[in-house]
C-alpha cells in the first residue's frame, strides 16, 4: 500500500486552508492514501475562541468539496478538523473514501486547553479501509493521546494494522521526546505508524512513517510543504509481543466498533 505523507501550515481560515489540501492532493495518484494533520481543515490554535457558526458552514462545505475530489481521484483522505456536530464542537480525525465513505475519530483524551470549547469523544475505534482487493483495519490517534499507551495498544488488540497520528505542535523542545514516543507506539505494538504534524521551524513533532520494528522509513522536512509517497508492506507487523501480554496481571478491555 502506498501512503502519500503531506504536512503545511494551516491558518485559520476554512478556505485558505481547503486550497493548500488541494493543492498538495492534486499531486497523489489514485489509491493513494493521503495523511494530514490536525485540524488542518479548520485551524487550530490554543485559543479556540475562533470557532462559531460561520467557521462551521465553512467547513461543511469544504468537507463536500473534499468528498468530491476524493471520489473522482479514487484516492484516501485522512486529516484533522474541528467539526460542530448537535451544537458541540469536537476535534476529529476524518477518513474520507470513494463512495462517501466516511469514518470520523473524535478526540478522547482533550488537552487543557481544548476542554473549554470542546467536547471529549467517548470512543475508541477502528474503521475499515479498503483498496480494491486489500482490506486493511486502521485507526487515528490525535495529539496529547501520543502520551496514552494504553489507547494505541487497545487499538492494536482490536486488530488496527496500521494507525494515523495528527497532531499540531510546534515546541521544538519536546522534539526528541515526542519522535521517541511515536517510535515507541510503533514498537511495541509491532504496527507501522504514520505522523503528520503541520509544517513549521519549530516543528514538535516530525512528520514521519515508522516500521512496526521502531524504524524510521520516512521523515519530511521540518519547515516545508511537503508530499511524499511511501510504500510499506503491512506483512512486517506482528502479534509476538502483544501476545505475550499479562492479562492476569494487565488487562486492558476493549469495547470497540469497527
Amino acid at each position: 500500500m502506498t501512503i502519500a505523507l503531506t504536512h503545511f501550515s494551516p491558518t485559520l481560515n476554512v478556505f485558505e486552508n481547503l486550497v493548500r489540501m488541494k493543492r498538495l492532493i492534486s499531486k497523489a495518484k489514485e489509491n493513494d492514501i493521503i495523511v494530514m494533520p490536525e485540524g488542518c481543515l479548520s485551524g487550530y490554535n490554543e485559543s479556540l475562541s475562533f470557532l462559531n457558526s460561520s467557521v462551521a458552514f465553512h467547513i461543511e462545505s469544504s468537507l463536500e468539496q473534499l468528498q468530491s475530489i476524493v471520489d473522482e481521484k479514487n484516492i484516501h483522505l485522512i486529516f484533522g478538523s474541528c467539526i460542530l456536530e448537535k451544537g458541540s464542537w469536537y476535534n476529529a480525525g476524518i477518513y474520507m473514501a470513494p463512495h462517501r465513505i466516511r469514518f470520523i475519530y473524535k478526540k478522547v483524551n482533550l488537552a487543557f486547553h481544548e476542554r473549554e470549547y470542546l467536547q471529549s469523544g467517548n470512543e475508541l475505534s477502528c474503521f475499515r479501509l479498503h483498496q480494491g482487493d486489500l482490506s486493511i483495519t486502521a485507526s487515528i490517534q490525535l495529539c496529547r493521546e501520543i502520551r496514552f499507551p494504553e489507547q494505541w495498544k487497545a487499538l492494536a488488540q482490536e486488530g488496527s494494522q496500521i494507525t494515523f497520528y495528527l497532531t499540531n505542535v510546534t515546541n521544538s523542545d519536546n522534539l526528541l521526546v515526542w519522535n521517541a514516543h511515536l517510535i515507541s507506539r510503533a514498537a511495541e505494538n509491532q504496527r507501522f505508524l504514520v505522523s503528520s504534524n503541520i509544517s513549521h521551524p519549530e516543528q514538535g513533532c516530525s512528520s514521519m512513517v515508522i516500521s512496526p520494528f521502531g524504524n524510521i522509513i520516512k521523515k519530511l522536512p521540518a519547515d516545508i510543504d511537503s508530499i511524499e509517497r511511501i510504500s510499506i508492506d503491512l506483512n512486517e507487523n506482528s502479534n509476538w509481543y502483544l501476545s505475550q501480554t499479562r492479562r492476569d496481571v494487565v488487562n486492558i478491555v476493549t469495547n470497540l466498533k469497527n
